[in-house]
């Protein structure tokens, strides 16, 4: 009796092993869904712009477990190219126009954009941190300023990477609206 139902047991938890590593994941698709509220923020302005990826590794997750090499997963297109994209796309709709030879030059440096999950047996936690550092220069002078937005989850079992993929494309999605709607970089860039 006692055998029989630990060959149950076993025969469970090996369909749960395969099942998840049958799915494990290569790469995860960055699409920040982007809601700017804001409209004509800029009236006659021209910038040129510019993205960075200074971060020493371009994975964007990094699973930990216990006694096991971490698992590194990339995405599909390159963070830069996808913020490069975005940022192209809400400045315009802002009113910003872009031009080789403009007298504002912008600058984002991702400096970091990592989710960690340590899984455990039963649960996970997820901790996402994303850090950008924008730089506008005009002919008179320069702003720096840096953004940080910091996300944790959990979840119970095994990370799910298509809701880390929907949770990191959320975070991503805030970082670049905070940036869009923050005054002190609008009134810079206005002049």
């Amino acid at each position: 009796m006692l055998y029989k139902m630990f060959n149950k047991v076993f025969f469970i938890c090996s369909i749960f092993l395969i099942t998840a590593c049958a799915n494990e994941p290569t790469a995860i698709k960055l699409q920040p869904q982007v809601v700017n509220n804001q409209s004509k923020v800029y009236q006659s302005q021209a910038a040129t712009i510019a993205v960075a990826d200074k971060r020493n590794s371009v994975h964007l997750v990094e699973v930990l477990t216990n006694n096991e090499e971490s698992k590194l997963i990339k995405s599909t297109a390159p963070l830069k190219s996808v913020l490069n994209t975005q940022f192209r796309k809400e400045l315009a709709s802002q009113g910003l126009q872009f031009k080789k030879d403009a007298p504002v030059a912008l600058q984002f440096n991702v400096e970091r954009a990592r989710t960690y999950i340590n899984q455990d047996v039963f649960d996970y936690r997820a901790n996402t941190i994303i850090k950008l550092k924008v730089n506008v220069e005009n002919p008179k002078q320069t702003l720096s300023k840096t953004f940080t937005l910091r996300a944790t989850s959990r979840g119970p079992l095994t990370a799910d990477i298509e809701e880390i993929q929907q949770d990191f494309n959320t975070q991503l999605a805030k970082i670049i609206v905070q940036v869009l709607e923050d005054e002190q970089l609008q009134n810079f860039i206005k002049g």
